[in-house]
């Protein structure tokens, strides 16, 4: 028996990756290592269970790692699960990463056509929309250039207008819309509103807590593949918050109790601090140095990539940064380290801002720990400026048209 459109049914649902500790950098490495290769298998989803009413606007949150965008690649019909049944109920429109389904060949025209085709429009019908999707895209000429050339601004105009413009049943959000400017998430967020109103279902993916509160009505919690809470969007994300965020403790620091994505055993992130350059710090001047150390501890030989990642108060990503371009690789021997990054001149203008840490497979398919505001500091400013980035650049006022 099928299920009513906008409903989503999940029982008993797990997916499985396979996460190999070596990485072959030649072919005869690969057919020497093909029977020894070392592997282990990572839970991205454990045993959920999930319905989802019709009209419901249900919001993800967890740490990176935790099975978020595994979720709704499941739901999306993109990758099968290992185990349990996926159940959505009629037209799915997903936008989950930049880029995704779009020929990078294409004209931003051409792959409005190709995306409208798969999901089942007629040409008849793509014709009729197209002026509407290229209208709130923004995109004006650049329609019909080829979307290697675009933005992953002009990306995300393209992929949300063209999900939004399939009057799907279910929508499917992860992140994406972070990269736009802020004249277009308004736009966005009313246009997701117009689809709410319609009756149809949203399921969104973000690291940004007001935004999740002021898109859905409900929110789970995921941590290590598992479902750990479902609710009131408000009240989830409360315990998410109150899990990972624990007491102040001295000096600025947050002792953020990383969610346990069941692997850690590899390796541990131990201890984050912010400096000067000299001295503990969490108080800095905008242009001043900043510096982040990462203690961290490999228990296995293994060669994680240092995330760090920077955000406002709010939890809006302002950036993010690895080590994959330092000068000396750490090597694959078990121990303690220390990963440093230095923010010669700090970017930023007054205000108050959150740090994150995580330590990923250098492939990137998989988180070994992830710590979520792992400490907080504040910006001051001597000079005028809007926003959290503080530009740099010289102003000059030339009287008379032209002039």
């Amino acid at each position: 028996m099928s299920i009513a459109p906008g409903a989503i049914r999940l029982r008993g649902v797990s997916r499985r990756y396979k996460l190999y500790l070596e990485h072959n950098k030649t072919l005869k490495e690969t057919m020497l290592r093909r029977r020894r290769t070392r592997s282990r298998e990572l839970w991205a989803l454990r045993d959920v269970d999930l319905t989802v009413e019709p009209g419901t606007s249900l919001g993800v949150v967890g740490a990176n790692g935790a099975g978020k965008s595994t979720l709704l690649k499941v739901l999306a019909g993109i990758i099968p699960p290992n185990g349990g049944t996926v159940e959505v109920g009629g037209k799915v429109a997903s936008l989950l990463e930049l880029g995704a389904g779009f020929h990078q060949d294409f004209s931003g025209r051409e792959n409005v056509i190709l995306n409208a085709s798969i999901h089942g429009m007629t040409r008849r019908e793509i014709e009729r929309r197209m002026d509407s999707i290229i209208e709130f895209s923004e995109l004006g000429n650049f329609i019909d250039a080829s979307v290697r050339t675009y933005s992953t601004g002009m990306l995300a105009r393209l992929g949300f207008a063209v999900s939004s413009a399939l009057q799907p049943d279910v929508m499917l959000l992860d992140e994406i819309l972070a990269v736009g400017d802020a004249a277009f998430q308004q736009k966005c967020m009313a246009r997701i509103v117009e689809f709410q109103r319609g009756g149809g279902t949203i399921v969104f993916v973000s690291h940004a807590s007001s935004a999740v509160e002021a898109i859905c009505t409900r929110a789970i919690w995921l941590s290590g593949g598992h479902l750990l809470a479902e609710g009131n969007a408000h009240d989830v994300i409360a315990q998410y918050h109150e899990a990972i965020l624990g007491d102040a403790e001295s000096g600025g620091m947050i002792a953020a109790r990383a969610v346990d994505n069941a692997d850690w055993r590899s390796a541990r992130i131990r201890e984050v601090r912010l400096t000067d350059g000299e001295r503990p710090c969490t108080r800095f001047i905008s242009g001043e140095r900043l510096v982040v150390e990462v203690d961290y501890e490999v228990v296995e030989p293994v060669s994680p990539v240092v995330k760090l990642t920077f955000t406002t108060a709010e939890g809006a990503l302002i950036a993010g940064t690895d080590n994959t371009l330092a000068t000396e690789a750490p090597g694959l021997q078990p121990g303690l380290r220390t990963a440093r990054f230095t923010v010669e001149s700090l970017p930023l203008q007054e205000g108050r801002f959150a740090l994150g840490a995580s330590l990923d497979a250098p492939a990137g398919d998989w988180t070994f720990h992830h710590l979520v505001r792992c400490a907080e500091f504040t910006v001051f400013s001597s000079q005028r400026g809007y926003g959290p980035v503080a530009l740099s650049g010289d102003w000059e006022i030339a009287v008379g048209a032209g002039a």
